[in-house]
């Protein structure tokens, strides 16, 4: 089993060892084979490739120690040809793990191996927003209130700890079968404020995609959470309306539309959505971020107020993305969704535009209690720090005592000439 390198941890960027690690990457044989099913990585055996990314692939994988089903993201060796590409997998790793939340996918450990960098994560058995698109149509209101909820709740969170995610978008939200919508990829995420200066995407670097970037954004200005709050409103509008607010040839087209011209308002496009709905959709996607939510505490009360008005006493209603007890099945991340067809007026006069926030309650009591048990983990690490350091100090001190008294009794002695004088007096 190939053993571990010094891993990239919470805080070490690798600085100048990228491309010593770089060579001994291109020179391994089992990463160049392409497909890592079926072979251990550390502490995790890998299962089967999930799917691959524009830097990496990822496996479903079972973290041997614990049982424990985990995503385990893996870098190509062409990606290690660029330094950058590496800070910026590290720093997904430093973003995401400092973002405890329910509706966020959790960090497990970033590590690097034989030259192989790799990420695990919580795995998500379900698809992604995109997936669900595809194989069952545009959302309907209830849904795209509980997206709005669920991903709001996770930037809410990111935002407090000064976290840009900069690559909002369906392919980036995950669904489980509970119907909790969980926000994945902080590769491009920015951390405002640190205290090692990292800033990867200084003004002037656009990253991110084009069909949900905010108009900020696309000119390489600085950005903050608005900026996510707008791709949030891209994305929505996506789901609701089959088609994202913008098109283009190409990609600098979809950016200048997005900074210059208006959406088509999703009232038009969906006449059934209801009023307070698009208010709030046409509000995500403001060309100024003035004129957008505040932050994202404001967007989930304006969606609360929503919910309110719409279908009081609807938190007790389960999550409208439940897919587990549908009859539908969901594998391996590509399909096996039966296609909706209830998106008719007659059907939402039937069901009603309304939502719960029961799954969101539940999402955020999970978050709570990891919360309480990584603290409680901490206090107990602190306590048994304490009481080494007292055993220590104590083992020390009984130490020093003896050595004290050792060299007093040496000293109190009667040297040796002194034995023999006396010996020769009583002769």
């Amino acid at each position: 089993m190939p053993q571990a390198k010094e891993g990239l941890g919470m805080e070490t960027p690798c600085g100048e060892r990228y491309s010593q690690r770089v060579m001994h990457s291109e020179n391994s044989t089992t990463h160049a084979d392409g497909d890592l099913s079926g072979q251990r990585l550390g502490g995790y055996r890998l299962v089967r490739r999930l799917g691959s990314g524009a830097m990496a692939d990822v496996y479903l994988a079972e973290q041997e120690s614990l049982g424990r089903q985990v995503a385990v993201k893996v870098l190509r060796p062409e990606t290690l040809r660029h330094p950058s590409a590496v800070q910026r997998f590290s720093q997904e790793a430093r973003a995401a793990a400092a973002l405890v939340h329910g509706n966020i996918v959790q960090i497990h450990e970033v590590a690097c191996i034989d030259g192989i960098y790799f990420l695990a994560e919580e795995y998500v058995a379900g698809p992604t927003l995109k997936a669900w698109l595809a194989n069952r149509g545009p959302l309907d209101a209830r849904q795209s209130l509980a997206v709005l909820a669920h991903v709001g709740s996770a930037l809410a969170r990111s935002a407090e700890q000064g976290v840009v995610h900069r690559d909002i978008k369906p392919e980036n939200l995950l669904v489980t079968p509970s119907g909790e919508v969980k926000v994945a990829d902080f590769g491009l995420a920015r951390v405002l404020a640190t205290a090692d200066g990292l800033d990867l995407t200084q003004d002037g670097m656009t990253l991110g995609t084009p069909l949900y970037m905010s108009p900020e954004q696309a000119e390489g200005k600085a950005v903050d959470s608005r900026s996510d709050l707008y791709s949030l409103g891209a994305t929505v509008y996506h789901l609701l309306a089959g088609r994202p607010p913008f098109l283009g040839a190409t990609s600098l087209a979809v950016a200048l539309a997005h900074i210059k011209e208006p959406p088509v308002p999703i009232a038009q496009m969906r006449p059934d959505v209801p009023v307070g709905l698009s208010d709030i959709i046409d509000r995500l996607l403001c060309k100024r971020p003035a004129d957008r939510f505040a932050d994202p505490t404001e967007l989930l009360h304006a969606v609360e107020v929503v919910e309110t008005a719409i279908a009081p006493g609807s938190r007790h209603m389960p999550s409208p993305l439940s897919w587990s007890g549908d009859g539908n099945s969901f594998a391996g991340h590509a399909g096996g969704f039966g296609r909706r067809s209830d998106l008719s007026a007659t059907a939402m006069a039937h069901t009603g535009p309304m939502w719960a926030h029961a799954r969101t309650i539940e999402a955020r009591e999970a978050t709570g209690r990891l919360q309480s048990a990584m603290d409680l983990e901490q206090q107990e690490e602190a306590k048994e720090c304490a009481l080494s350091r007292r055993f220590w100090l104590a083992t020390g001190a009984v130490a020093g005592m003896a050595m004290v008294a050792g060299f007093a009794i040496g000293r109190s002695r009667p040297s040796r000439s002194t034995l023999f004088r006396s010996t020769r007096q009583r002769r």
